[in-house]
């Protein structure tokens, strides 16, 4: 049973799946949706009384009072359903909206064949990783990314990963990466060569650490040097890490990646304080820790179980021409991303961040880049782990069953959660530039560019399309429709998948350097564009015009966004829902004939969504 405009079931015709049925939730306060929340809520209690749904948190709403959030995760047989479950927003105890994904009709056995211990032993001895944690492995049931619901033990592993092998044969079935990639006042110089105000914390031997005590999440800064080691004793919480804290003798800081890094934590801090009623990264003034002058070119979020307590932390490294990768824009991005993890976690239970739903389309038998072509029947080699695997691209009959006849189309995949997630966090790095700087051109100002203080330009949210990536060589996305699709190849004796570097961008092949990339930023720039739509208003590629509310009222554009995600986001999200999620959120706030709700729904209907 479905409460929305689009079926999303992902695998569900493939007959060598034994998938039940997914039931996506999309049920808004919008006055065409009210019988759709009347029957999502009758589902859902009785899911309830059936023992196939449980409570998981119940948390007052934020901005407007009477308003209750409740998430309820699924559960077979007392088996947690990873990442399944319905997200419920009440009003005075009257249900206003519900999201999510629930599976029907399971049908699996929930009695492993070996124990959790030896669970652990069996992803040790197939990833060549030890286990992070001391914690014993869990027992779930997870959706693979094929749609196949599997029996799994779960646990991370020292790979900054969660792996999960089949409870009955010990097969790898499933993976969750935890990387997201991209009291005194001292002063130093910033990578932009401005004068930056440092909050430090003078020690007993007289010297000066980054530790920031004038705000009620402490944000401790810490300096890599360029030392790779580093990053592997912080990852690994090594009793070591506090002597890695960034100091300076005088309070006269000379670091430009310690000074930027450690002020643009504060100021993003402040914007999530003062323009969404959200208390640092966990939502609980939790210490933020970050490691900066890490020996490469990128910044992430690596999450919880890893970092120095065990919560998760932000990493920075620096360009090519050794410029600290530290811009305001992308260290608000990072935190963001530990905003998203924390906050789902907080609601669901799970510390898998937004799940990444895999939605496909047929796409052509054979696909030629340059004097490189492959074909529906041929396969892929490749090593994952140890030695040389071979898999068969994924190719569907028009019946949509798989095959491995030359006949066939590929199957093109979209990574939905990883994109959304992405977005979000360059929406937010960019709202919190926004409010430190004004707007305009150059260093030091505000703009819809990610990066560009660095020296670089990663994205623009503005003109998507203006911008080529690095690599395919083709424009960033606007639209669905535009979306980077990727051909997947079948891993683990046809378990699990694995994006390949070839795909299609509407009728453009292209084919990259290295497997195993979903395209989440790429693919970003669809939702990114809408937010930038909302407030800037102009005319889409499509042709649609969309009325902003202004650049004086785009607080009510990111108040929607952030509490979409925050608030009603289960964790498994499409596009399409997310676009649903964001309208519900316009209407609690502003109301469903208000300037904001007007912008943000012509917005996200330019898109696509």
């Amino acid at each position: 049973m479905l409460f929305t405009a689009a079926t999303l079931l992902i695998g569900a015709a493939l007959p060598a799946q034994t998938a039940p049925q997914r039931q996506v939730f999309a049920a808004t306060s919008s006055p065409s949706d009210s019988v759709a929340v009347i029957r999502a809520n009758a589902l859902l209690e009785e899911f309830v009384r059936a023992d196939e749904l449980a409570l998981r948190s119940a948390q007052p709403d934020r901005s407007l009072p009477g308003r209750v959030h409740e998430y309820f995760a699924q559960v077979h047989r007392g088996v947690p359903v990873r990442g399944a479950g319905l997200a419920r927003q009440s009003a005075d105890g009257v249900p206003v909206s519900v999201f999510g994904t629930t599976f029907a009709d399971i049908d699996i056995d929930t009695v492993p064949s070996f124990d959790a211990e030896a669970g652990l032993a069996r992803m040790e001895a197939l990833t060549g990783a030890a286990r992070a944690t001391a914690e014993p492995a869990e027992l779930v049931i997870v959706p693979t990314m094929l749609g196949e619901l599997v029996l799994a033990w779960s646990a991370p592993l020292k790979d900054y990963r969660t792996w999960f092998v089949d409870a009955h044969d010990g097969e790898l079935v499933h993976r969750i990466d935890h990387f997201f990639t991209e009291a005194a006042l001292g002063s130093g110089m910033g990578i932009t060569g401005a004068l930056q105000k440092v909050s430090t914390w003078s020690t007993e031997g007289g010297r000066y650490e980054a530790r920031d005590h004038l705000r009620p999440a402490e944000i401790v800064t810490m300096d890599a040097g360029g030392d790779r080691g580093k990053f592997s004793e912080v990852v690994e919480a090594n009793p070591a890490w506090p002597s890695f804290v960034a100091s300076d003798a005088d309070n006269e800081w000379t670091s430009p990646g310690v000074v930027d890094g450690h002020a643009n934590l504060g100021f993003t801090y402040d914007y999530l304080f003062k323009n969404q009623n959200w208390r640092g990264m966990d939502g609980q003034d939790g210490t933020i820790y970050s490691l900066v002058n890490l020996d490469f070119f990128n910044a992430f979020f690596l999450s919880a179980p890893y970092g120095p307590e065990g919560g998760g932390f932000l990493g920075f490294g620096t360009t090519s021409d050794d410029v600290s990768f530290v811009p305001l824009d992308f260290v608000g991005h990072e935190l963001m991303h530990g905003v998203t993890f924390s906050a789902l976690k907080e609601r669901t239970g799970t510390d898998d961040g937004l799940v990444g739903v895999h939605t496909r389309i047929l796409g052509p038998s054979r696909i030629r880049v340059g004097n490189e072509v492959i074909r529906c029947g041929d396969s892929l080699f490749f090593g994952p782990h140890a030695g040389d695997v071979v898999g068969p691209y994924l190719c569907f009959d028009e019946d949509g069953h798989r095959t491995t006849s030359p006949d066939g189309r590929f199957g093109l995949y979209l990574a939905h959660g990883g994109a959304i997630n992405e977005a979000y966090s360059d929406i937010i790095g960019t709202a919190v530039e926004f409010s430190t700087h004004p707007p305009g051109e150059g260093a030091l100002r505000a703009d819809y560019l990610m990066g560009e203080d660095a020296e670089v330009t990663l994205r623009r949210m503005d003109m998507p399309g203006a911008q080529l990536i690095n690599g395919a060589p083709l424009p960033y996305p606007d639209a669905m429709g535009k979306e980077f699709r990727f051909v997947v190849v079948l891993i683990g004796g046809g378990r699990s998948i694995l994006y390949t570097r070839f795909g299609m961008k509407g009728n453009q092949a292209f084919s990259l350097r290295d497997d195993g990339y979903q395209g989440v930023h790429w693919n970003s720039t669809i939702l990114s564009h809408a937010y930038y739509l909302a407030i800037e208003g102009g005319r889409h590629s499509s042709g649609r015009t969309v009325e902003g509310v202004g650049v004086a009222n785009r607080g009510q554009i990111e108040q929607a966004f952030f509490r979409a995600l925050v608030d009603l986001a289960p964790v498994r999200v499409t596009f399409p829902i997310m676009g649903r999620m964001i309208r519900q959120a316009a209407m609690d706030l502003h109301g469903d004939g208000s300037a904001a709700f007007t912008a943000i729904d012509q917005a996200l209907t330019a898109v696509g969504l």
